[in-house]
């Protein structure tokens, strides 16, 4: 019976530890992709362009479809030049076209993106200028796209396995962790709390990478980085007693 108890709690351990590696994957290679398209553009603007739409992830020699919305807020027509620029090895390609807005006019752009653009074998950079015109501002949409395909999946399906398997494991693994452990204290009691609060962390990177909120996704993995730590300082390396 005892033997039965480690194992499972063994076990529980290995799912926890798999779901805490697939969610710093993900999450992390959606901010370097993030950080890598602002240190990648050659364009500069005043403003964000905040409509523009990128898949998160695309299969090896799979296309996608970027779209962005340009509007003109001003009381005169606009004829801005849009800018799209992708990603290539050693270059970008770059395509233009001009649109007319009138006045309180929007229209919406789509792109066919491919991954004969991706750099790093991991990633397409794209950039999307919209260029000053008289007073209308220019803007600057920025996003990235993570190449993989796992089973002959989508891109899209690979995300959202990926995504599923993470919070699958972390939730399977606390669960078996805590049938095995929930009577015991100290160390034990100590470092479920630190494993609830890393899973959490965890869970929260991944869901702000949904909406490429990459700032706050920076975040949660500096303090998974750090709470990892935290428990393999307190209770592998120098454990006490009374904690």
């Amino acid at each position: 019976m005892r033997q039965q108890s480690f194992f499972l709690a063994a076990l529980g351990i290995g799912f926890f530890f798999l779901g805490i590696m697939l969610g710093l994957a993900l999450s992390g290679g959606v901010v370097w992709g993030e950080i890598e398209a602002r240190l990648y553009t050659s364009f500069a603007a005043t403003s964000g362009l905040r409509t523009l739409e990128c898949p998160l992830m695309l299969a090896p020699a799979e296309s996608g479809i970027v779209t962005a919305t340009f509007d003109n807020p001003t009381d005169e027509l606009v004829k801005p030049v849009i800018r799209l620029e992708v990603s290539h090895p050693g270059s970008a390609r770059q395509t233009s076209q001009t649109l007319s807005l009138a006045p309180g006019a929007t229209q919406t752009l789509n792109w066919t993106v491919g991954t004969d653009g991706t750099i790093f074998s991991k990633l397409i950079l794209v950039s999307v200028y919209q260029s000053q015109y008289r007073q209308l501002p220019s803007r600057l949409g920025l996003c990235s796209i993570l190449v993989l395909g796992l089973f002959g999946l989508s891109g899209s399906q690979t995300f959202t396995l990926i995504f599923a398997v993470s919070i699958l494991s972390l939730m399977v693994g606390g669960a078996l962790w805590l049938l095995r452990m929930r009577s015991l204290g100290g160390p034990v009691l100590g470092v479920t709390n630190a494993g609830g609060v890393l899973a959490a962390i965890v869970l929260a990177g991944l869901l702000s990478s949904l909406p490429r909120w990459w700032g706050l996704t920076l975040f949660c993995l500096a303090l998974t980085v750090l709470m990892i730590g935290v428990i393999i300082s307190e209770f592998i390396l120098f454990p006490t007693v009374n904690k």
